[in-house]
Order: structure tokens, then C-alpha cells, then sequence
């Protein structure tokens, strides 16, 4: 009797709150990259049409260089990610890494650069820097990232996810080592084929202490591509001479949002930081309502420890798990025959 008890207990507990996890959201398609602890990242986006906005890295004079990676996206799928020169040195599409998941019709590919950079940097003895960049083929610009680290970076976390952010939506968990304190918390967002006002990527931030808040109603348009109505120039990431201000939650406007976000800050609408003090995780629901922005990469700079980012089905946020309100409907009936099957126990 009280073998079956406890089998039948089991198993009315584990159908009832599995129904909580099969409910849970999809797994993101940004992926981890690289987790870089005690170190930062230099970040800036460019175009060859638009030469005012010159691909250029920042990194303090006798900083070590760890790593530097060009992405470089097509024009949603119809043109080349790729055939480029940077700094001289031609870089062909068979040479980069294709993102993936490539759900959607853009390509982005990812070049390893860290010797061409690192030599560039040390020439100039650090600083800011230009890099000479041009294209070939249908390219709609590119986003060059330097891992970087020297004393000030100490005790930091450099990550970069990259992929390509499923246009119905995604969401990304970022778990703090250790109850957040201080520091700021730098997020920044790349897109492609992002133009103007009808393309648009929202952002909405929980954390541990904090229910949903709206961080941006309009990442996107080409800021790195100086808003030339063109294609070949809708390149945007958050970086180099952007301010890390947050937007107001409604803004609306290509201009209104530059991509660089600094989650240790409030905005407009409320100056209470989107971190607060003893939160252990933030994170980030995305969603492109106009179903067509290449949001390819996040890319996050802590100066304080962070995890590795994760779905929120492989890194639930701490804390007891409230079973959703069929899961106790059905947990109620179970246990409802299981007191009936008890009755007739006591019976025979």
C-alpha cells in the first residue's frame, strides 16, 4: 500500500508540474560566442557608403588586445557577406563563419581579424584608431569588436552573443555571479537592414526584483550607415561616440535609439536604474514587430562578474517555481483521486 501511495504520488505531482516547463518560451538564437572575464569590449559599426562613419576601435594606450572579430552582413539575403577589405587585407566570404540559426533570408558572417587589428592598434599605440574598410558586392556594412583588458577591467565580463534573433522574438537570461552591488551593466545591439522608422526591434527588461519594463520601443535604423536611404548602409550597433543614455520607453524614430545601453541607469519616463541593488539576473524579451531587422548580435560589457547567457528554459532565474494555473487544476484533481483512492484502501 504504501509503495503504490508513493508511486501514485509521484506521478500526480510530476504530470502536474511538468505541464510548467513544456509552457516555458523558445529557446533564444543568440548564442554564447565568447565570455571574456576581467575584460571589456571596444565596439563601432561602419559602411563604405557612408564614410563619415569610418570603422574605428578604442582601447587604452598598453591595453592587451585578446581578440578582434568583423561581422559583415548582406542585404537581407541578397547580396554578399563578405569579399572585404580591412585594413589593407582582403577577407573572403569562404573565410568567415555563416551565424547561425539563418532562419531568416540575411546573412551575417563572422571574420577572425585579431592579428590584422592588434597590429593596426599597436602601430598607433592605442587609442582611438580608424581602420580603412570597403566593401564588395551588395554588403550592408560592418561591426568590428575588440576584446580588450588592462587594470580597469579587472573583476568585468566581456560576452558576445551572436546568431540571428528569431523576428517573432526571443528572450536571453544574463545571471550574475554574485547579488549585483555596483557597476555599470553595457548592453549593445547590432542590426542590419535596418532602416528608418518602419523597422524597428523593441527590448523589454526583467530582473530579479523587477517585473517587465520597456528598455526601447525603436532599436534600429542605420546609424552607422548616417541614415543614407540606401542599400549597402543599413548597418547599426550600439558603440564608439554613442551615448550609453537610455531611450524613453516609447521613443519612436530611427534617431531616437542608438543601440548602447546602460542597464545600471534609469531613462526619461523613470530614473530608477533597470539593475538594482541585489538582483541576481536581468533578462532581455525581444521582439521585431515590423519582421524585418537582422538583429545578429548582443554584445555586454559588466564591471562586475556575469555568467554565460542562456535561454531561460537552461537558466531559470533563482528561486521557486510557481505552477502555472492549469498545472494546479490538473495537481487539484490528482489529488482528488488520490483521496479517493485512499478511501477505498481504508475500505478493504
Amino acid at each position: 500500500m504504501r509503495a503504490a501511495f508513493r508511486g501514485l504520488f509521484v506521478a500526480v505531482i510530476g504530470v502536474a508540474l511538468g505541464l510548467t516547463g513544456l509552457a516555458g518560451p523558445a529557446s533564444a538564437t543568440l548564442t554564447v560566442f565568447s565570455t571574456v572575464q576581467d575584460a571589456a569590449l571596444s565596439i563601432d559599426g561602419g559602411t563604405d557608403i557612408q564614410a563619415v562613419n569610418a570603422l574605428q576601435s578604442d582601447t587604452p594606450a598598453g591595453a592587451t588586445i585578446i581578440a578582434a572579430y568583423l561581422y559583415v552582413a548582406d542585404v537581407f539575403g541578397g547580396g554578399v557577406a563578405g569579399n572585404v577589405t580591412l585594413n589593407g587585407t582582403f577577407l573572403p566570404v569562404a573565410g568567415g563563419t555563416l551565424l547561425a540559426p539563418n532562419a531568416n533570408p540575411a546573412n551575417t558572417r563572422r571574420f577572425d581579424v585579431t592579428a590584422n587589428v592588434s597590429a593596426a592598434i599597436a602601430l598607433a599605440g592605442g587609442g582611438l584608431v580608424t581602420h580603412t574598410y570597403t566593401e564588395g558586392g551588395t554588403t550592408d556594412g560592418a561591426v568590428l569588436v575588440v576584446v580588450w583588458q588592462n587594470a580597469s577591467t579587472v573583476g568585468g565580463t566581456a560576452v558576445i552573443m551572436d546568431g540571428e534573433l528569431a523576428l517573432a522574438g526571443d528572450s536571453t537570461v544574463v545571471p550574475f555571479s554574485a547579488p549585483y552591488a555596483s557597476g555599470d551593466f553595457l548592453m549593445s545591439l547590432a542590426s542590419s537592414f535596418s532602416f528608418g522608422d518602419g523597422q524597428f526591434t523593441t527590448v523589454d527588461v526583467t530582473t530579479s526584483s523587477t517585473a517587465i519594463r520597456r528598455l526601447t520601443n525603436c532599436a534600429g535604423g542605420n546609424n552607422d550607415g548616417n541614415f543614407a536611404n540606401a542599400n549597402g548602409a543599413l548597418m547599426t550597433v550600439g558603440g564608439i561616440g554613442d551615448s550609453p543614455t537610455n531611450p524613453g520607453p516609447s521613443c519612436r524614430g530611427a534617431a531616437a535609439d542608438d543601440e548602447l545601453y546602460n542597464l545600471a541607469l534609469g531613462d526619461a519616463a523613470n530614473a530608477s536604474p533597470f539593475v538594482q541593488i541585489g538582483d541576481t539576473f536581468i533578462r532581455f524579451d525581444t521582439r521585431n514587430p515590423s519582421n524585418d531587422d537582422n538583429v545578429f548580435a548582443f554584445f555586454f560589457t559588466s564591471s562586475f562578474r556575469v555568467e554565460p547567457p542562456c535561454p531561460p528554459e537552461e537558466c531559470p532565474p533563482p528561486g521557486p517555481k510557481v505552477p502555472e494555473p492549469a498545472s494546479l487544476v490538473l495537481l487539484g484533481a490528482g489529488l482528488a483521486g488520490l483521496g479517493i483512492y485512499l478511501r477505498r484502501g481504508r475500505r478493504r
